[in-house]
């Protein structure tokens, strides 16, 4: 069904944005006018057209935050849990949304649900707001009768999943902001300082120290090629993110984050975190190990994790256990393979993946703490670093000149 974007006015004059859908126009405007609004404006929403226009902008200009999809789970889950029917709490739950994207979404979800077909079925076709998880987990409680419980720990797996995303936002503020500083420190001592005592020096004609003249030259090409300097540095940042994004160039990048130090170690907690989650979460509701491995594979967003899940799902296939086909990871410890070959024995690989994404949730929070802890000296040492090489730059042959000047 179309869906109607349109300016009007309340019976108390107040104006009111907002989306309808609707068989047509005529049939738009009705709608309206029964809920005694007076329309000012209206037209055929044309958000799917812009997608398929500029699909390398849909993210950003049609972003959802994952929060929003979250509390809809769980407002979904507590009202089908009072026993209100599916497509009235669509209605309930469209009425409050404020994003206007996510409510666009809900209401082509409700059209479809009225029109015969299942909550896992309208998932599908939102694929960038309800991952695979999603509708495998529903049609399972859907078959069952019973997916309440399900909603509410997709709501909780979002809430995790924002929460980490959340925590290591927080831990790379302080070194953004001690990088940005510096940054802006160096350039205008660079810009404005340099230039001002180079032709101090040059009406003496000062013989200057090489440190000194590689400083005076930097500053030159600053100031009279910034142009060449930005468009360089754009197009090499564009060309890296596509080279990072596709590929080989982002097995790559993937591969030589998990080797640095600090930050491999915290990757690796964050996808044992996330793989344990999800696949316990799956696993819970009943989803095939197969289905749940092949789920999880692409939520990890790792393509050297991601191709070691592969490869265990062939090894699981021709029969062999889930910690035996992950041997030799490069991402899970042998305590988690451990973990998980004790959980196969006992016939508890849901609580015990359960049990390890709460442990690694902790492991987390010690990483990203040891990573701030580990960047704030090494920020500090590089910002004083440069300022002090541009200082010394500046004041040694100032130093030079006062003493020539005065044993004259």
């Amino acid at each position: 069904m179309p869906l109607y974007t349109y300016v009007a006015f309340n019976r108390k004059g107040k104006e009111e944005k907002n989306i309808i859908d609707a068989p047509n126009l005529q049939a738009a405007r009705n709608k309206l006018k029964a809920k005694g609004l007076y329309v000012r404006s209206i037209q055929e929403d044309r958000e799917k057209e812009e997608r398929e226009l500029f699909p390398f902008l849909s993210k950003l200009l049609y972003r959802i935050p994952r929060k929003e999809v979250g509390l809809f789970c769980k407002q979904l889950g507590t009202l089908l849990g009072a026993g209100i029917p599916l497509d009235k709490c669509l209605l309930s739950i469209i009425d409050q949304v404020e994003n206007i994207y996510f409510k666009k979404v809900l209401i082509e979800m409700r059209a479809d649900i009225t029109e015969g077909m299942s909550l896992s079925e309208s998932m599908k076709k939102h694929k960038t707001v309800f991952p695979d998880q999603y509708p495998s987990l529903i049609s399972v409680g859907e078959s069952t009768g019973n997916y309440e419980n399900t909603l509410h720990r997709l709501a909780e797996l979002e809430e995790k999943s924002s929460e980490l995303k959340s925590k290591v936002q927080v831990a790379m503020i302080y070194p953004m902001i001690m990088g940005l500083l510096s940054l802006g420190v160096s350039i205008f001592l660079l810009v404005v300082v340099i230039p001002q005592i180079e032709q101090l020096f040059a009406s003496f004609d000062a013989k200057l120290p090489l440190l000194t003249r590689s400083v005076i030259f930097l500053s030159y090409v600053l100031t009279n090629y910034w142009f060449f300097i930005l468009g360089a540095i754009a197009g090499g940042f564009l060309g890296f993110m596509k080279w990072k994004s596709a590929g080989e160039g982002k097995k790559t990048w993937d591969k030589f984050l998990l080797r640095l130090p600090v930050i491999g170690t915290l990757l690796r907690k964050i996808l044992v975190s996330n793989f344990a989650r999800n696949l316990s979460i799956l696993l819970l509701n009943r989803v095939p190990l197969i289905v749940s491995l092949n789920i999880v594979s692409d939520v990890v967003g790792h393509t050297v994790f991601k191709e070691e899940i592969e490869s265990a799902i062939i090894k699981i296939k021709e029969g062999g256990k889930l910690s035996d086909s992950l041997q030799g990871s490069q991402v899970l410890p042998q305590m988690v393979l451990g973990m998980l070959s004790a959980g196969e024995a006992s016939d508890k690989v849901p609580e015990m993946m359960n049990k390890l994404s709460e442990i690694y949730e902790s492991e987390v929070d010690t990483a990203i703490k040891s990573l701030t802890q580990s960047l704030e000296p090494m920020m500090i040492i590089v910002m004083g670093g440069i300022i002090f090489t541009i200082m010394a730059a500046i004041m040694t042959p100032m130093y030079k000149l006062t003493q020539e000047i005065q044993g004259m």
